[in-house]
């Protein structure tokens, strides 16, 4: 498999658990952890031709853009209880997702140590700038169809 093919399933994978999370809700919060898995296994495993800077920085932004449409476009009721459901399901899949790109940076025999240090540093320093940053995305988030309001 290609970087590139690679890349392009692990984006397919993210979009269509958004639109399970929008019409079958809440089987795409549900599947949270597989799909942080699946995306980054396939950054991990499937590129080599990527650094392993590259690789951290594509897998925290396959976790993001999961986290920013399930937060965004999930159906349910937005509010404090589901968001701390998505969050819990997006740790429960960030953890192995972690695992797998250290895994990978460390095999990874002809790069730098200061530049697998870097890799390994960049993926939490990242993601805890973006939980910083967009910890309540989508809370009090309606649609123009929910009549329930």
């Amino acid at each position: 498999m290609t970087d590139k093919k690679a890349i392009i399933l692990a984006l397919a994978v993210v979009i269509i658990n958004g639109l399970i999370g929008h019409f079958f809700a809440p089987s795409g919060i549900m599947l949270t952890p597989v799909v942080l898995i699946i995306t980054s296994s396939l950054v991990a495993f499937g590129t080599k031709k990527i650094s392993p800077i590259w690789k951290s920085i594509l897998t925290f932004a396959f976790v993001a853009l999961n986290d920013i449409i399930i937060k965004l476009y999930s159906g349910g009721r937005h509010d404090s209880e589901g968001l701390g459901w998505i969050q819990m399901t997006m740790f429960l899949g960030l953890l192995p997702s972690f695992v797998i790109l250290l895994t990978t940076v460390f095999k990874d025999k002809q790069e730098k140590t200061n530049y697998k240090v870097i890799a390994v540093c960049l993926f939490p320093t990242l993601f805890a700038i973006y939980l910083y940053l967009f910890n309540d995305l989508g809370l009090g988030r309606y649609y123009w169809y929910d009549w329930n309001n």
